[in-house]
Protein backbone atom coordinates (compact mmCIF):
# COMPACT_ATOMS: atom_id res chain seq x y z
CA UNK A 1 0.00 0.00 0.00
CA UNK A 2 1.53 3.62 -0.86
CA UNK A 3 2.09 5.82 1.95
CA UNK A 4 -0.53 8.42 0.25
CA UNK A 5 -3.31 5.27 1.01
CA UNK A 6 -1.73 4.75 4.51
CA UNK A 7 -2.24 8.16 5.69
CA UNK A 8 -5.73 8.08 4.06
CA UNK A 9 -6.60 5.17 5.87
CA UNK A 10 -5.38 6.62 8.96
CA UNK A 11 -7.23 9.49 8.54
CA UNK A 12 -10.55 7.87 8.11
CA UNK A 13 -9.73 5.87 11.22
CA UNK A 14 -9.07 9.21 13.62
CA UNK A 15 -12.11 10.44 12.07
CA UNK A 16 -14.98 7.48 12.85
CA UNK A 17 -13.10 8.09 16.25
CA UNK A 18 -13.45 11.39 16.68
CA UNK A 19 -16.91 11.08 15.99
CA UNK A 20 -17.29 8.55 18.41
CA UNK A 21 -16.97 11.11 21.13
CA UNK A 22 -19.52 13.16 20.57
CA UNK A 23 -22.42 11.18 22.15
CA UNK A 24 -19.47 10.87 25.26
CA UNK A 25 -19.30 14.85 25.42
CA UNK A 26 -22.71 15.63 25.19
CA UNK A 27 -23.26 13.78 28.35
CA UNK A 28 -20.94 16.89 29.76
CA UNK A 29 -23.59 19.43 28.38
CA UNK A 30 -25.30 21.18 31.70
CA UNK A 31 -28.58 22.41 31.84
CA UNK A 32 -28.82 22.28 27.82
CA UNK A 33 -31.25 20.73 25.52
CA UNK A 34 -30.30 18.57 22.44
CA UNK A 35 -31.49 21.44 20.43
CA UNK A 36 -29.46 24.62 21.31
CA UNK A 37 -26.42 21.94 21.61
CA UNK A 38 -26.71 20.64 18.42
CA UNK A 39 -27.45 24.44 17.04
CA UNK A 40 -23.78 26.03 18.90
CA UNK A 41 -22.01 22.78 17.51
CA UNK A 42 -22.45 23.25 14.43
CA UNK A 43 -22.19 26.92 14.52
CA UNK A 44 -18.54 26.48 15.79
CA UNK A 45 -17.95 23.83 14.13
CA UNK A 46 -18.68 26.02 10.95
CA UNK A 47 -16.83 28.52 11.56
CA UNK A 48 -13.93 26.50 12.54
CA UNK A 49 -14.27 25.06 8.77
CA UNK A 50 -14.78 28.10 6.96
CA UNK A 51 -11.49 28.91 8.17
CA UNK A 52 -10.24 25.97 6.85
CA UNK A 53 -11.42 26.55 3.65
CA UNK A 54 -10.17 30.00 3.38
CA UNK A 55 -6.56 29.43 4.47
CA UNK A 56 -6.46 26.70 1.97
CA UNK A 57 -8.18 28.68 -0.77
CA UNK A 58 -11.09 26.34 -1.45
CA UNK A 59 -13.58 28.74 0.10
CA UNK A 60 -14.54 30.40 -3.54
CA UNK A 61 -14.97 27.16 -4.53
CA UNK A 62 -18.15 26.85 -3.16
CA UNK A 63 -20.92 27.58 -4.79
CA UNK A 64 -24.57 26.64 -5.10
CA UNK A 65 -25.59 25.12 -8.46
CA UNK A 66 -28.00 22.12 -9.17
CA UNK A 67 -30.35 20.54 -6.76
CA UNK A 68 -30.49 23.15 -4.50
CA UNK A 69 -33.81 21.75 -2.80
CA UNK A 70 -32.11 18.73 -2.20
CA UNK A 71 -29.09 20.06 -0.91
CA UNK A 72 -31.23 21.79 1.49
CA UNK A 73 -33.19 18.69 2.71
CA UNK A 74 -29.72 17.56 3.02
CA UNK A 75 -29.28 20.07 6.43
CA UNK A 76 -32.87 18.78 7.56
CA UNK A 77 -31.88 15.58 7.54
CA UNK A 78 -28.58 16.29 9.57
CA UNK A 79 -30.47 18.88 11.84
CA UNK A 80 -33.16 15.28 12.60
CA UNK A 81 -30.33 12.81 12.71
CA UNK A 82 -28.21 15.22 15.73
CA UNK A 83 -30.96 16.29 17.43
CA UNK A 84 -32.86 12.59 18.07
CA UNK A 85 -29.81 11.49 18.80
CA UNK A 86 -28.02 13.50 21.46
CA UNK A 87 -31.77 13.24 22.76
CA UNK A 88 -31.72 9.14 23.39
CA UNK A 89 -28.24 9.57 24.88
CA UNK A 90 -30.35 11.51 27.09
CA UNK A 91 -32.83 9.21 27.94
CA UNK A 92 -31.09 5.79 27.41
CA UNK A 93 -27.03 5.73 27.53
CA UNK A 94 -24.25 6.84 25.13
CA UNK A 95 -23.40 2.90 24.16
CA UNK A 96 -27.42 2.44 23.25
CA UNK A 97 -28.15 5.34 21.27
CA UNK A 98 -24.47 5.22 19.14
CA UNK A 99 -26.42 0.93 18.67
CA UNK A 100 -29.30 2.26 17.21
CA UNK A 101 -27.75 5.05 14.97
CA UNK A 102 -25.83 2.56 12.77
CA UNK A 103 -29.36 1.05 12.26
CA UNK A 104 -29.25 2.95 9.46
CA UNK A 105 -27.94 0.59 7.00
CA UNK A 106 -30.71 -1.51 7.97
CA UNK A 107 -33.52 1.48 6.66
CA UNK A 108 -31.08 1.81 3.28
CA UNK A 109 -31.81 -1.34 2.78
CA UNK A 110 -35.36 -1.38 3.29
CA UNK A 111 -36.19 1.44 1.48
CA UNK A 112 -34.03 0.75 -1.35
CA UNK A 113 -36.27 -1.26 -2.99
CA UNK A 114 -39.44 1.02 -2.21
CA UNK A 115 -37.30 4.35 -3.43
CA UNK A 116 -34.97 2.78 -6.23
CA UNK A 117 -36.82 0.03 -7.38
CA UNK A 118 -34.10 -2.31 -6.28
CA UNK A 119 -34.42 -6.31 -5.34
CA UNK A 120 -33.44 -7.62 -2.55
CA UNK A 121 -30.55 -9.90 -2.60
CA UNK A 122 -29.23 -12.82 -0.12
CA UNK A 123 -26.36 -10.42 1.62
CA UNK A 124 -29.15 -7.76 1.84
CA UNK A 125 -31.83 -10.06 3.33
CA UNK A 126 -29.22 -11.14 5.65
CA UNK A 127 -28.44 -7.74 7.01
CA UNK A 128 -31.84 -7.26 7.82
CA UNK A 129 -32.16 -9.66 9.57
CA UNK A 130 -29.39 -9.07 11.39
CA UNK A 131 -29.32 -5.32 11.93
CA UNK A 132 -33.46 -5.99 13.52
CA UNK A 133 -32.19 -8.97 15.66
CA UNK A 134 -29.46 -6.30 16.99
CA UNK A 135 -31.94 -3.88 17.59
CA UNK A 136 -34.54 -5.92 19.57
CA UNK A 137 -31.25 -7.13 21.64
CA UNK A 138 -30.21 -3.94 22.49
CA UNK A 139 -34.01 -2.62 23.38
CA UNK A 140 -34.35 -5.70 25.29
CA UNK A 141 -38.06 -7.45 25.03
CA UNK A 142 -38.25 -7.03 28.71
CA UNK A 143 -38.67 -3.35 27.84
CA UNK A 144 -41.48 -4.07 24.82
CA UNK A 145 -43.69 -6.34 27.24
CA UNK A 146 -43.26 -5.62 30.80
CA UNK A 147 -44.20 -3.17 33.40
CA UNK A 148 -40.78 -1.50 34.16
CA UNK A 149 -40.54 1.46 35.98
CA UNK A 150 -38.03 3.18 32.88
CA UNK A 151 -40.21 2.15 29.88
CA UNK A 152 -41.82 5.63 29.32
CA UNK A 153 -38.54 7.36 29.56
CA UNK A 154 -36.14 4.10 28.11
CA UNK A 155 -38.82 3.27 25.39
CA UNK A 156 -39.04 7.42 24.30
CA UNK A 157 -35.17 7.26 24.24
CA UNK A 158 -34.88 4.26 21.66
CA UNK A 159 -37.75 5.88 19.50
CA UNK A 160 -35.64 8.91 19.17
CA UNK A 161 -32.22 6.63 18.81
CA UNK A 162 -34.18 4.53 15.97
CA UNK A 163 -35.37 7.78 14.50
CA UNK A 164 -31.90 9.12 14.28
CA UNK A 165 -30.82 6.52 12.26
CA UNK A 166 -33.97 6.55 9.94
CA UNK A 167 -32.36 10.47 9.71
CA UNK A 168 -28.96 9.55 9.09
CA UNK A 169 -30.21 7.24 5.98
CA UNK A 170 -31.71 9.76 4.64
CA UNK A 171 -28.69 11.76 4.87
CA UNK A 172 -26.59 9.16 3.22
CA UNK A 173 -28.78 9.00 0.26
CA UNK A 174 -29.20 12.22 -0.41
CA UNK A 175 -25.76 13.22 -0.20
CA UNK A 176 -25.54 9.99 -2.93
CA UNK A 177 -27.95 11.81 -5.21
CA UNK A 178 -26.24 14.39 -4.66
CA UNK A 179 -22.56 13.77 -5.24
CA UNK A 180 -22.25 14.21 -9.25
CA UNK A 181 -23.05 17.53 -8.35
CA UNK A 182 -20.92 18.34 -5.34
CA UNK A 183 -18.17 17.23 -3.28
CA UNK A 184 -18.65 15.99 -0.15
CA UNK A 185 -16.64 19.68 1.80
CA UNK A 186 -19.24 20.99 -0.34
CA UNK A 187 -22.03 19.51 0.71
CA UNK A 188 -21.09 19.76 4.20
CA UNK A 189 -20.55 23.08 4.42
CA UNK A 190 -23.64 24.31 2.12
CA UNK A 191 -25.61 21.87 4.01
CA UNK A 192 -24.23 22.50 7.49
CA UNK A 193 -25.04 26.59 6.71
CA UNK A 194 -28.69 25.40 6.29
CA UNK A 195 -28.97 23.16 9.32
CA UNK A 196 -27.50 26.44 11.53
CA UNK A 197 -30.45 28.18 9.95
CA UNK A 198 -32.81 25.82 10.62
CA UNK A 199 -32.41 25.69 14.87
CA UNK A 200 -31.79 29.12 15.00
CA UNK A 201 -35.37 29.19 17.27
CA UNK A 202 -33.40 26.76 19.44
CA UNK A 203 -31.11 29.68 20.56
CA UNK A 204 -33.85 30.84 22.62
CA UNK A 205 -33.91 27.71 24.93
CA UNK A 206 -30.27 28.37 26.11
CA UNK A 207 -29.63 31.59 28.75
CA UNK A 208 -26.15 33.34 27.95
CA UNK A 209 -25.44 31.87 31.41
CA UNK A 210 -25.98 28.35 30.50
CA UNK A 211 -24.06 28.64 27.24
CA UNK A 212 -21.10 30.29 28.91
CA UNK A 213 -20.52 27.59 31.50
CA UNK A 214 -20.81 24.62 28.83
CA UNK A 215 -18.86 27.05 26.02
CA UNK A 216 -15.84 24.87 26.19
CA UNK A 217 -17.59 21.37 25.58
CA UNK A 218 -19.52 23.32 22.73
CA UNK A 219 -16.27 24.71 21.50
CA UNK A 220 -14.83 20.75 21.67
CA UNK A 221 -17.83 19.49 19.71
CA UNK A 222 -17.68 21.98 17.20
CA UNK A 223 -14.37 22.64 16.39
CA UNK A 224 -12.93 18.98 16.97
CA UNK A 225 -15.84 16.95 16.00
CA UNK A 226 -17.84 18.44 13.19
CA UNK A 227 -14.95 20.66 11.94
CA UNK A 228 -11.64 18.49 12.16
CA UNK A 229 -13.27 14.91 12.39
CA UNK A 230 -15.09 16.02 8.94
CA UNK A 231 -12.10 17.38 8.00
CA UNK A 232 -9.96 13.99 8.31
CA UNK A 233 -12.74 11.93 6.94
CA UNK A 234 -13.66 14.26 3.21
CA UNK A 235 -9.65 14.28 2.61
CA UNK A 236 -9.02 10.93 3.53
CA UNK A 237 -11.96 9.78 1.59
CA UNK A 238 -10.04 10.84 -1.73
CA UNK A 239 -7.91 8.27 -1.19
CA UNK A 240 -9.67 5.73 0.06
CA UNK A 241 -12.14 3.06 -1.47
CA UNK A 242 -16.38 3.25 -0.27
CA UNK A 243 -16.08 0.04 0.78
CA UNK A 244 -12.87 0.21 2.67
CA UNK A 245 -13.86 3.40 3.97
CA UNK A 246 -17.84 2.33 5.14
CA UNK A 247 -15.15 -0.85 7.50
CA UNK A 248 -13.24 1.33 8.73
CA UNK A 249 -16.41 3.99 9.75
CA UNK A 250 -17.61 1.02 11.85
CA UNK A 251 -14.66 2.19 14.51
CA UNK A 252 -17.39 5.20 15.97
CA UNK A 253 -19.78 2.92 17.61
CA UNK A 254 -16.86 0.33 18.36
CA UNK A 255 -15.10 3.49 19.89
CA UNK A 256 -18.12 5.14 21.78
CA UNK A 257 -19.00 2.31 23.49
CA UNK A 258 -15.55 1.49 24.79
CA UNK A 259 -15.19 5.33 25.77
CA UNK A 260 -17.98 5.46 27.51
CA UNK A 261 -17.56 2.66 29.80
CA UNK A 262 -14.02 3.98 30.40
CA UNK A 263 -14.82 7.76 31.01
CA UNK A 264 -18.87 7.21 31.48
CA UNK A 265 -19.15 4.10 33.59
CA UNK A 266 -21.62 2.73 30.85
CA UNK A 267 -22.35 -0.32 31.53
CA UNK A 268 -21.74 -2.90 28.62
CA UNK A 269 -23.78 -5.97 28.98
CA UNK A 270 -23.95 -8.65 27.33
CA UNK A 271 -27.09 -8.49 25.32
CA UNK A 272 -25.20 -4.67 24.52
CA UNK A 273 -22.40 -6.41 23.61
CA UNK A 274 -24.65 -9.63 21.03
CA UNK A 275 -26.51 -6.26 19.70
CA UNK A 276 -23.22 -4.84 19.00
CA UNK A 277 -21.76 -7.82 17.05
CA UNK A 278 -25.62 -8.05 14.91
CA UNK A 279 -26.19 -4.47 14.50
CA UNK A 280 -22.22 -3.98 12.78
CA UNK A 281 -22.08 -7.29 10.86
CA UNK A 282 -25.70 -6.37 9.15
CA UNK A 283 -23.59 -2.69 8.38
CA UNK A 284 -20.64 -4.91 6.87
CA UNK A 285 -22.56 -6.89 4.86
CA UNK A 286 -24.24 -3.89 3.40
CA UNK A 287 -21.24 -2.26 2.62
CA UNK A 288 -20.12 -5.54 0.75
CA UNK A 289 -23.55 -5.24 -0.69
CA UNK A 290 -22.43 -1.65 -1.98
CA UNK A 291 -19.35 -2.78 -3.52
CA UNK A 292 -21.10 -5.61 -5.79
CA UNK A 293 -23.57 -2.62 -6.77
CA UNK A 294 -20.93 -0.22 -7.34
CA UNK A 295 -19.07 -2.63 -9.73
CA UNK A 296 -22.18 -3.27 -11.61
CA UNK A 297 -23.30 0.40 -12.28
CA UNK A 298 -19.34 0.74 -13.35
CA UNK A 299 -19.14 -1.68 -15.77
CA UNK A 300 -22.91 -0.80 -17.21
CA UNK A 301 -21.84 2.81 -17.09
CA UNK A 302 -18.73 1.96 -19.45
CA UNK A 303 -21.62 0.68 -22.11
CA UNK A 304 -23.99 3.34 -21.44
CA UNK A 305 -22.49 6.77 -21.01
CA UNK A 306 -24.13 9.28 -19.40
CA UNK A 307 -26.16 7.09 -16.87
CA UNK A 308 -25.30 8.94 -13.40
CA UNK A 309 -24.38 6.80 -10.54
CA UNK A 310 -26.62 7.79 -7.31
CA UNK A 311 -26.19 5.40 -4.89
CA UNK A 312 -22.40 4.95 -3.28
CA UNK A 313 -20.82 5.74 0.36
CA UNK A 314 -22.45 8.71 2.37
CA UNK A 315 -21.24 12.18 1.48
Amino acid sequence: MEPQHIKANFQVIAASVIYGFSGIFFMYVKNMAAGPVVFYQLLFGLLALAGYLAVTGKLSGIKLRGKRKTLMLLGVWQAGAMVSYYTAVSFTNVSISVLLLYTAPFYVLLLAPVLLKEKYSRKSLAALVLSLSGVIIVIGPENLVSGSKLEPEYLFGVLMGLFSGLFYACVTVTSRYLRDEYSGLEQLFISTCATVVLLLPFVMQASTKTLLENLPVLLFLGAAITSVGSILYFTGLVHVKAQNASILSLLEPVSTIFFAYLLLKDPISAETLLGCVLILSSSFLASLEEKNKTENEHDFKEKMPGIPQTFSKKV
